[in-house]
Formats: C-alpha cells, structure tokens, sequence
C-alpha cells in the first residue's frame, strides 16, 4: 500500500480533530460562568441624588453576591437620556447594565416626542429593586403647617411664587403641574439640575416647594430645616407616620413616587437576565438590606422579568392620563 494517500490521511483527521477540539475550547470559553469579569452599571444621573444612592448601596451588595466587582458609571445628561442610550447601544452580554428610575422608561416616552432611545424595543427588563416615596417639602418658616393651609396659602398668591423640581419631565415637575391644576393655582415652574439644589432653594426661601425623596431630606427634617406635608404611596410612610399620602388629602393623582430598576441591552441571554434577576432578589430577601432600604424612605419591590414589562405598561397608561390632565409641557 502506498504510504502517501495513507499519510494524507491520517493529518486530515488530525486536523479534524485539532479543529473539534479548538471549536471545544471555544465553546467552552463562550459559555464560562457569569459574571467572569467587572460589571458595568450606567446611572443617567449625576452622583449625590436619590438614584445614585440606591445604584451603589446595591452595587456594593451585588458584588458580594456574585462575586465580580459591579462598577457604578455616571453618566448625567438629556432627562436621563444621555446613559440610557449608551447601554442601548452596549454590547447584549449582561456586562453592562442601566440602573434608572421609572422616569426613564415611563415618562420620558410620554413626555418627549423624540428621545435618543427606543424605550420598548432597545432594552430588556431585568430587576426591580425599590420604590421610592416623594414628598411635597416647604421651609420650615413657612406659616404653613398642612396641605390644605398650603393650598389655601397658594390661593392667595397664585402667579406670584413658584416651585422647584429635579429637571424638565422629571416626577417633581408633573407633580407640581398637578398640583397647579388641581388647585387651580398659578405656580412658575423652576427647574433644577438636582433635587439638592432645589431643596436648598426651599430652604433659603426661593422657591416654595419641591418634592423631594426621603433620603434626600432626612438630615434637613431632623435639623427642622424643611416640613413635608404629603408624600407618595400607597400607605404612609413609617418614617414619617404622621404625614398623610396625597390620596388622604384628596390629591391622588399626585401619588407619584419613583421606583428603581435595572435594565440590560436588549438581547441580553435570557439565562444572563435569571441569573441578574435572582442575585437581586436574593438581596432583598436579607433583612439587613431591607432595614437599610427602608430607613432610607425605599420600600422593596421584587418583579420577574415579565412582571416589570407588565409594570412599565400600566404605568405609561396611567402617566399618559396624568400627563395630559395637568398639561405639563416640556418644550
């Protein structure tokens, strides 16, 4: 027998074999363990405010979970707008991620006719982690210790004050419109960059409210720098139980509180979202966590994948309504 073809063979089938083996390690490679390296979590927000606390408070505990360093990102700007599309356009591998509020994929696409981001179609639901309530705060001197004194306060100079929000669009700014219409008050609307500003700006007296979160406030409250008069929610809040909830003084369509989440590129491996999604809920299962959250003004909020697509749903349906009952403007 001739040697040659003999040989011809025996390398082809070394070279099937090195090539089964490299489509192997591959494979192999491709399908290691998530997380196997840093992950990168992207806050719309500039640091300081109420959803960059929440972003590294679970970053922190996150990394303990899963065992890879979860690195907070801010990158601020365009209603949120500016980091929410970055991670549209991110890479669909779980490694990075956004951490918003429901601004960012509730009202925004209610609000502005063009956005940088496909709130529906560019991203996939992973995790819900709080909700967080938002109350109406004024300075302490104001002569004004309830809401219906504030309403009546207001009446009485309606077209000569304003009011402070966290930006154009922002849960601040429609629930001061509401207020306005409600009321049937005429308020100049202040935007701020940051809910501190305006809170410093009630304080000092000018403006007259904003509505800040909890957590924002809390030193201000104990040091009677600023008196809340109602907040969000279902149900009051227990750090505050003797501040009624806007449905109690009968301004329920104010009743608008933020809750955080986090959200991956869309398609991101499902296995990716489950695995992201248990890591979160497992932290919100530990009591610690949860007396931290809650003495923070958050109450936790644990959603599947399908139940934040179904949140976000009812919730655009019912901003949509509010949106075009206080005919709040953002142009």
């Amino acid at each position: 027998m001739n040697a040659f073809p003999r040989m011809q063979t025996l390398v082809r089938r070394a070279l099937l074999c090195s090539a089964l083996l490299l489509s192997m390690g591959s494979a192999a490679l491709a399908q290691s363990p998530y997380p196997s390296k840093p992950i990168r979590v992207v806050v719309p927000y500039p640091p300081g405010g109420a959803t960059d606390i929440m972003a590294r408070t679970v970053a922190q505990r996150l990394t303990e979970l899963m065992g890879q360093q979860v690195v907070i990102d801010n990158k601020a700007g365009g209603n949120s707008g500016i980091g929410a599309e970055i991670v549209a356009k991110a890479p669909a591998d779980g490694y990075t991620l956004l951490f918003t509020n429901d601004a960012t994929f509730v009202l925004n696409p209610v609000l502005f006719s063009s956005l940088p981001y496909d709130a529906n179609k560019d991203f996939v639901p992973v995790a819900t982690v709080a909700y967080l309530n938002l109350g109406l705060a004024v300075s302490s001197t104001l002569p004004v210790n309830s809401f219906s004194e504030l309403v009546a306060y207001t009446r009485a100079r309606s077209g000569k004050l304003s009011y402070g929000s966290y930006g154009v669009g922002s849960q601040a700014h429609l629930m001061g419109e509401m207020y306005k219409k409600i009321s049937g008050t005429d308020l100049v609307h202040v935007p701020y960059k940051g809910s501190a500003q305006a809170v410093a700006d009630v304080i000092g007296g000018q403006v007259l409210f904003t509505f800040p979160a909890l957590t924002t406030v809390q030193g201000f409250l104990k040091a009677d720098k600023v008196r809340m008069l109602a907040i969000s929610g279902d149900k009051r809040s227990p750090l505050l139980p003797d501040v009624p909830t806007f449905a109690e003084v009968g301004y329920k369509d104010m009743d608008i509180g933020a809750w955080y989440a986090f959200l991956a590129p869309a398609g991101t491996p499902r296995d990716v979202v489950n695995r992201l999604n248990t890591a979160v809920a497992k932290l919100l299962g530990n009591r610690e966590f949860i007396a931290q959250l809650v003495s923070q003004g958050m109450m936790p909020m644990t959603l599947s994948p399908e139940q934040i697509s179904a949140q976000i749903r009812s919730e655009t349906t019912r901003m949509s309504r509010i949106v075009k009952a206080s005919g709040a403007r953002v142009d």
